[in-house]
């Protein structure tokens, strides 16, 4: 991923696949970028570790694989801060290195929790977008998009990220959101992981 000399580069919708720095979409993007999840494998233990921690040769049995592979996978994502050493287990079984997620997991009974209010919000910013619709059409209408041959649902979901984007950072001015952190590897990222819930294809 490169940038010609001379230019700040284009803003695309996830900062995942471009070169140009400063965070401007999903808190989480530089996971993406710095290909700290490139490989299946860690997906694995990942989702193993959701529910407990677990130890090295207990992830080898799980997965079928030898424990230094499984070692080199979770060494790589302790430096990578996806993983740390589970204390608490640690304490109660002081003879082995347990190993549990270093970021939140929603399990399944915790989304369904907040999923009547997350619904409730998305509604309420769908109507506020249908509200300020005509003021979108007009506003297009003064760009170049119609003489270039583009229609206002071609640009849409980015004027939808903007929104987003511009909220998150409100947000997170307030208080309200956490703000990215810098990891030891310099990718600044805030993750989570969520159960997906039963009803959810339905």
């Amino acid at each position: 991923m490169s940038i010609p000399d001379g230019m700040d580069g284009l803003r695309f919708a996830c900062e995942c696949i471009s070169a140009r720095r400063g965070g401007y979409s999903e808190p989480w993007a530089a996971i993406a970028k710095h290909k700290l999840l490139q490989d299946g494998t860690k997906e694995e233990i990942l989702n193993l570790l959701a529910r407990e921690p677990k130890t090295i040769s207990q992830l080898a049995e799980a997965l079928s694989l030898s424990p230094p592979s499984v070692y080199a996978h979770v060494n790589d994502m302790m430096k990578s801060e996806l993983l740390r050493e589970s204390i608490e287990w640690e304490k109660k079984h002081p003879s082995e290195r347990y190993y549990e997620l270093n970021f939140p997991a929603f399990r399944a009974e915790d989304c369904a929790e907040f999923k009547a209010l997350c619904q409730e919000m998305a509604e309420q910013v769908v109507a506020l977008f249908e509200k300020k619709r005509q003021q979108i059409e007009s506003a297009f209408a003064r760009t170049s998009f119609p003489s270039r041959g583009w229609e206002l649902t071609d640009v849409t979901q980015c004027l939808y990220a903007n929104m987003q984007r511009n909220a998150r950072t409100l947000l997170e001015q307030r208080g309200l959101l956490r703000q990215r952190e810098e990891h030891a590897n310099g990718a600044e990222w805030v993750f989570w992981a969520e159960e997906p819930i039963a009803d959810a294809n339905e």
